[in-house]
């Protein structure tokens, strides 16, 4: 039996983009070019979501490109094909699958804050062991199962990239829909792909592979996932012949939800105080280096006001050395304004 497999330009793309990501993973020259150049993409650039977006983009253009050239995935297309001609019921189950998720991850960050009652708008930082972050705006919670599984495969992730894997106990059973609606995101995200055109295949391999990575890292709010999924509107809706008004509707959508959460971030936002709760601290810290208004003790919470003169990131990094490792973690109101 002889297995015929062709590569067409995009194949070959998506071939370069996987080898780039791979010498990216095992060497360290080209770190910071990289990470400077996928920063307004991926909002807070690191070595492993550079490699992301390479590899995975480029898994959508090989594996597109052996189903197109009717090799031994001919069959998937055929049925594919039969399914959807155009590809676009397939795109739309993949936008739905990935709403759905981030939803289920807003309500994965709500519940936390309900376990210890405060606010569901605030940032949830886990020191035990390291510190990592997580807020309906910015949310690690799908992330860090995946990091509790890296983790257990010692040498898998290079030590300088941060895995999030200490939020793990605080989000499981319910993380683990990850587990299911990433893959089906991705099949129903490469079946879309179809047999467009070589830039229509290029530019929806990149604005899934941003989406995916923002619905793992970041969430709703994030900005991989705010471009990526504007770009899946724009794809969907858009009609031959091209016509700017096809791109109100697209836009509209994208802008609802960028607004929903700029709102959610000004009705969080507390300009005259950090208010920190911090939830079971187990050995005694110094706050001499805060400028605190007060301190109330609550059980097994303690609940610390400090200025708001320091920003919020300072603030956050100082506390991260104050608590790691001395408290199962804090959370803090945010100034919405100390951003800018």
């Amino acid at each position: 039996m002889v297995i015929i497999v062709k590569i067409d330009r995009t194949g070959l793309a998506g071939i370069i983009l996987v080898l780039l990501g791979l010498v990216i993973y095992a060497t360290s020259p080209l770190d910071q070019l990289v990470m400077m150049i996928t920063w307004p993409l991926l909002s807070g650039s690191s070595e492993g979501k550079a490699v992301l977006l390479m590899v995975l983009m480029g898994s959508f253009l090989i594996l597109n490109s052996l189903i197109n050239n009717r090799g031994f995935l001919a069959p998937v297309k055929n049925r594919a094909h039969d399914f959807s001609p155009d590809g676009k019921r397939f795109l739309k189950w993949t936008i739905l699958i990935i709403f759905l998720t981030c939803l289920v991850g807003l309500l994965i960050e709500v519940s936390i804050r309900l376990k210890y009652g405060v606010s569901p708008l605030t940032i949830f930082v886990s020191t035990n062991p390291t510190s990592t972050t997580t807020s309906p705006m910015h949310s690690h919670v799908f992330k860090s199962v995946f990091g509790h599984l890296a983790d257990n495969f010692v040498g898998l992730v290079p030590e300088h990239v941060h895995t999030g894997s200490s939020l793990y106990s605080e989000v499981v059973p319910w993380a683990y829909l990850i587990f299911i609606t990433l893959p089906l995101a991705y099949i129903t995200g490469l079946l879309s792909l179809n047999n467009r055109s070589v830039i229509y295949r290029i530019l929806l391999a990149f604005a899934l592979t941003l989406t995916l990575i923002g619905m793992v890292d970041g969430g709703l709010y994030s900005q991989p996932l705010l471009i990526g999924m504007g770009l899946l509107f724009i794809l969907y809706f858009l009609k031959r012949p091209f016509q700017f008004r096809q791109l109100v509707l697209p836009v509209g959508l994208i802008l609802l939800v960028a607004l929903s959460g700029l709102g959610l971030e000004l009705a969080g936002n507390n300009s005259s105080y950090h208010e920190i709760t911090v939830v079971n601290q187990f050995e005694p810290v110094d706050l001499s280096g805060y400028k605190v208004l007060s301190i109330d003790q609550q059980g097994n919470r303690t609940v610390i006001r400090t200025d708001t003169s320091v920003s919020d990131k300072n603030t956050l990094e100082s506390l991260f050395k104050t608590y790691q490792g001395r408290a199962q973690g804090f959370f803090m109101t945010w100034n919405f304004f100390s951003y800018f």
